[in-house]
């Protein structure tokens, strides 16, 4: 019987590591959705009088943006995500990239993207027509509530207008920013927790990128939205 045996003359040798990177893809940390995860797109924080003030200024933004002149709301919505032109052309950089979820309330969401939709074929924005496309995709029931405190604010609830909606759609990024924020931190807290010491700093770098981008957009968006 042979034996086979270690030399102990024969020093190990660790075979060599690759660098310190992200080893797995990471998602876009800039927008803010739904979902178990919510440190993969945007972060809210516990207080819940923060969450009802920023449901409050989504539906005051869409207020100003239906009841505001055509010209105006599409300068708004292009500072905000860019010209059908260029979301075509995927010239985002200094806009919201496309699929971008800026407001907290999907209900909210539906009625930006329905704007967007008919300022895009160039027709107006306005409350009959958001809710007549609402009624043609069989969503009058979902968005009902939302769309008469559009229409018809409640008595004593202050009503936004056209001069307000620039000022509006800045305070809106800039809780889309804040959100951002809250997400990188929580998903490095993730990471430090659960990956490889190894991997830390690649995680740390990607993260980064995303903030830098995030940054980016921000302050283009903000600087447009200071000149309407």
């Amino acid at each position: 019987m042979i034996v086979m045996a270690e030399n102990p003359d024969v020093a190990h040798r660790d075979l060599p590591q690759p660098a310190a990177t992200a080893i797995e893809p990471l998602p876009e940390l800039e927008t803010v959705a739904s979902g178990d995860d919510l440190t993969l797109t945007g972060a809210v924080g516990e207080d819940a009088a923060e969450f009802d003030n920023s449901l409050a200024l989504e539906l005051d933004m869409l207020t100003a943006l239906l009841w505001a002149p055509p010209a105006r709301a599409r300068q708004v919505v292009e500072a905000l995500i860019g010209s059908r032109v260029d979301r075509d052309a995927g010239t985002t950089s200094s806009v919201l990239p496309a699929g971008s979820v800026v407001f907290l309330s999907a209900v909210h969401q539906d009625v930006f993207d329905t704007v967007v939709a008919l300022l895009d074929e160039g027709s107006p924005a306005t409350p009959v027509l958001v809710n007549a496309r609402f009624a043609d995709r069989g969503l009058t029931t979902r968005t009902r509530s939302v769309m008469l405190e559009i229409a018809s604010p409640r008595h004593g609830r202050p009503v936004a207008d056209s001069s307000d909606l620039p000022h509006l759609a800045a305070a809106l990024i800039d809780g889309w920013y804040r959100r951002g924020y809250r997400a990188l931190l929580a998903r490095m807290t993730q990471v430090t927790a659960e990956r490889p010491t190894a991997e830390l700093a690649g995680h740390w770098t990607a993260l980064t990128a995303h903030q830098q981008a995030a940054e980016t957009r921000w302050l283009a968006i903000r600087d447009t939205l200071a000149r309407i």
